[in-house]
């Protein structure tokens, strides 16, 4: 069945068709909810609440296509209400997955780059994993954030500043 056809079963009240929907991207919830939580039980908590939330609200979905980042904010919404983050709002397996992302000359460079992130802020290192890893667009970005568009653009390029001035002054001690 096709995600409209799902969303049309999901507002009429039929759960199962619900489910197929967030079966789709379960991984990827799992690990947004893990990145919060940097604990299985409370993932799956976090998941559970969020899936109870978005049926009881998928009325107001107006857009069809639109599912799964609508979800995910309720999702982030629903980690963030649970579980207030430490000090860094990616697990160490979602910081590692961005580290493999990039090509290492050397184990130098991969902690060069692991430190650097480290010194983002943690909304700015949230909207650098969504960007860069997650692969989402600055709208879905600043719909599951929920802080208009030209912030999200403004906190990329700041990050991405941030970043480059830390790199230049690790390069020149070397």
């Amino acid at each position: 069945m096709d995600i409209e056809t799902l969303i049309e079963k999901s507002k009429a009240g039929d759960i199962s068709a619900y489910m197929e929907l967030l079966k789709q991207k379960q991984d990827l919830f799992y690990r947004i909810a893990m990145a919060y939580t940097k604990n299985s039980y409370d993932a799956e908590d976090c998941i559970s609440d969020a899936a109870i939330k978005g049926f009881e609200k998928i009325k107001q979905l107006h857009t069809p296509n639109k599912f799964f980042a609508w979800f995910t904010s309720i999702l982030v919404n629903v980690c963030r209400k649970n579980y207030k983050l430490k000090s860094t709002s990616c697990c160490e397996e979602e910081m590692q997955e961005l580290m493999d992302s990039f090509s290492y000359s050397s184990v130098e460079d991969k902690i060069i780059i692991e430190n650097l992130l480290s010194k983002l802020k943690d909304d700015d290192r949230e909207i650098i994993v969504l960007r860069y890893l997650k692969d989402y667009s600055l709208k879905e970005i600043a719909y599951i954030m929920d802080i208009p568009i030209n912030t999200v653009k403004t906190k990329i390029y700041r990050s991405l500043n941030i970043l480059r001035i830390k790199n230049r002054r690790i390069e020149n001690e070397y």
